[in-house]
């Protein structure tokens, strides 16, 4: 076997000594030309329909299209086998003839030569069983640069079927997330052109990675401050934070603390009672304790199960009134006892029964389930945080994912069914005995298989479903534990390292590899307890930082160098309000009283669906956290505010009508009550002036204004 190598390299040698050029594959020399020059992309001729009445497969996942496509597709009018360099595949990139497209290579060029001597070569196809295209690496995969206008080369590496590999650094298609923080040549040289930080993505032949890149003015600071760290969370985060030359922000006061953890925890204000003992406290562990408490009330499940109420789409409009309450109730039953997240998600998975009888059934019952592949979408994106939807007619433009994968996924399903009733609350999630997904390509049934791994044999008294949630659900995937810590990073933090959430891909790397990865493993260890996961954070200095800037992270919006200011949950800001004024809300059905973020999503109000609660029916996806006018409308003359600011007998009744109290006392209490915190001497004085006037009603309008004015104000509307 030793003798037959070297002869093969020695034929070689001398080949290469004649001036023989070695014959060109078309898979590896040729493809790739197609996507580097952007020819194969999305918006050209890789598009699902292609352009002009010529089609490539997206990025060149399909190699063999590819050739039909170039040499045998239109009576191979692409080719000029008699004139090789009069061949259309060369006349349009080079714009040598009218292209749409314009120029994408130049006459002469490396681009140019390798297609014409492939041409030349008898425009033929690879032999069976060629090498392929297994892995991609690009180093560095991760670097910080120093300056603007410090260039840097990037090298990408290819190693194939047969265990060989190459060096494709001209080969690939380099392109940054961010051009506006680098620029990259075709060649993969970097140039760095403001401070700031992108990913630059990097494929050739259906495969795609990512180099995360950094961009800081100066060198490390040689004075950078020693920051206190409670946890490995502060480790990780500051730990890239000194690399980037980022001081992060002090502490945060224990007002701003306070006010912050109740809202993310419970999804309510503190009470007065409860600032005063909290502030007054001189135990040095009373945040850990305070923590503790927080993470033990009923209404911590409650913020969480809105948050998966969201996430699975329990809007009543779908699932029929009784539905979507006993999935509620599921949800925030589960999270109160602290149900593992794996025994969680798999009763989730294997769902079946009548919907009255079964809470979790009522998770697949909502329209966009209704076929196989609707259902593989949403799953892949609820517990994986990836996106299939692309792969489902095409191979996916961003990420590895075929449209095979997105099929053999979809076949895990593929025998569920829902027998419908007159009342939806008598329907039924059910398995059938016999069911199939068809490839649209094929025509073909397609078994179940696993992403990203092997192929699943169902047998036909079996819930492959089962199988299914065991993958997803085991401590090897790459997938579910760090999609959960995301969601959950991203709720306490402000933003998921992974943005958005449910986009995990190579291509869209997180912010810090480390501490996912950390959090997540942390996570399994410690039996998927989603109350640990949001002790350690809770925890954390990283989440206890001020939201306040200083010079160095005035401009930082992704690593966690301050408390990232977010707007209230339609709930949150509805419960705060009823909490200030004292006086309760009815919701319909529901008992006075009841707390927003305890009612079912898809109950009617107003309030709620203009503040951004989900609506049914909706698709997968974050709520909108942006203001609009109909909102600021609403804060401005609505009327949920009049009736809470006007309404007798509650909070403000109570403090005036106390003898012991000054309207200067009064004004405190409207604004420990709603901020959480004392007001200062400039906004006592403005809140003081329109009290001079005579009478007591004229009196009660004046505390009804600082009332809305407060509830109108940012530091009212936002959690910081």
């Amino acid at each position: 076997m030793t003798g037959r190598v070297s002869l093969v390299l020695l034929s070689a040698a001398l080949a290469a000594t004649a001036g023989q050029k070695p014959k060109l594959s078309f898979v590896k020399d040729i493809v790739p030309i197609f996507t580097k020059s952007g020819c194969a992309n999305s918006n050209c001729h890789g598009s699902i329909r292609g352009q002009a009445g010529f089609k490539l497969s997206l990025f060149g996942y399909e190699p063999d299209l590819d050739f039909d496509a170039i040499v045998k597709n239109q009576d191979g009018r692409r080719i000029n086998r008699s004139d090789p360099a009069k061949s259309l595949i060369l006349l349009k990139p080079t714009f040598s003839t009218p292209h749409g497209g314009g120029e994408r290579f130049k006459v002469g060029s490396l681009e140019y030569e390798a297609i014409l001597d492939w041409v030349r070569d008898g425009a033929t196809y690879d032999s069976a069983g060629s090498p392929r295209l297994k892995t991609l690496r690009v180093t560095p995969e991760e670097i910080t640069l120093i300056g603007l206008g410090t260039k840097h080369q990037l090298s990408a590496t290819g190693t194939y079927t047969d265990g060989t590999s190459e060096d494709l650094t001209r080969k690939v298609q380099y392109t940054p997330n961010d051009e506006s923080v680098v620029e990259v040549s075709p060649s993969g040289e970097i140039q760095t052109r403001r401070v700031g930080e992108t990913a630059i993505m990097v494929r050739t032949l259906g495969k795609a990675v990512a180099a995360r890149i950094a961009v800081v003015a100066q060198p490390p600071m040689a004075n950078y401050p020693d920051v206190a760290r409670n946890n490995f969370v502060d480790d990780l985060v500051f730990t890239k934070l000194r690399r980037l030359n980022i001081v992060p922000s002090p502490l945060s006061s224990d007002y701003e603390f306070l006010r912050r953890v109740y809202l993310d925890t419970v999804g309510l204000l503190p009470t007065l009672d409860e600032t005063k003992e909290f502030v007054e406290s001189r135990d040095p562990g009373k945040r850990e304790k305070l923590i503790d408490r927080l993470l033990a009330r009923p209404e911590f499940a409650e913020v969480w199960a809105t948050r998966f109420a969201d996430l699975y789409r329990t809007g009543l409009l779908d699932q029929g009134y009784k539905g979507g309450r006993l999935l509620y109730n599921w949800l925030r039953k589960s999270i109160l006892e602290d149900k593992p997240y794996n025994q969680f998600a798999t009763e989730l998975l294997t769902a079946s029964g009548q919907l009255k009888f079964n809470p979790t059934a009522n998770f697949y019952y909502v329209t966009e389930f209704s076929e196989p592949e609707n259902i593989a979408t949403d799953i892949s994106q609820v517990f994986l945080g990836v996106r299939l939807e692309c792969a489902r007619c095409h191979n996916h433009p961003w990420e590895k994912w075929t449209q095979d994968d997105f099929w053999g996924f979809a076949a895990f399903f593929g025998r569920m069914g829902i027998k419908d009733t007159y009342e939806n609350d008598e329907s039924q999630v059910l398995l059938k005995i016999k069911g199939e997904v068809i490839h649209p390509k094929t025509k073909k049934p397609i078994g179940p298989k696993y992403l990203d791994g092997p192929s699943e044999v169902e047998a036909p008294d079996e819930d492959v479903r089962e199988k299914l949630a065991a993958w997803i659900t085991a401590p090897k995937n790459p997938w579910f534990a760090r999609a959960i810590t995301n969601r959950m990073v991203k709720h306490y933090l402000g933003r998921g390292m992974v943005e958005p959430v449910d986009d995990f891909r190579v291509t869209n790397p997180p912010s810090n590899q480390a501490l996912l990865d950390a959090l997540a493993k942390d996570f399994v260890d410690n039996g998927y307890s989603l109350h640990h996961m949001a002790r350690v954070i809770l925890n954390s200095r990283v989440y206890q930082l001020t939201s306040e800037p200083n010079e160095t992270n005035r401009t930082d919006t992704i690593n966690y160098s301050r408390y990232y200011v977010k707007r209230l949950m339609a709930e949150q800001l509805a419960d705060s309000i009823t909490e200030v004024t004292g006086v309760p809300e009815k919701y319909p059905g529901y008992m006075l009283g009841t707390h927003a973020m305890a009612i079912p999503q898809g109950a009617p109000s107003y309030f709620l669906a203009t503040f951004g609660r989900m609506k049914a029916r909706e698709v997968i996806c974050e709520r909108d956290t942006q203001p609009d006018m109909v909102q600021a409308m609403h804060l401005i003359s609505g009327e949920t505010l009049m009736r809470q600011t006007t309404a007798k007998g509650g909070n403000l009744d109570k403090w005036m009508a106390d003898a012991s109290l000054t309207d200067e006392d009064v004004v405190r209490k409207i604004f420990l009550a709603a901020v959480v915190r004392e007001p200062d001497h400039r906004e006592i004085e403005t809140a003081l002036l329109p009290l001079q006037a005579k009478g007591a009603e004229s009196r009660r309008q004046a505390f009804e204004d600082v009332l809305w004015t407060v509830f109108n104000s940012k530091e009212f509307l936002f959690n910081h």
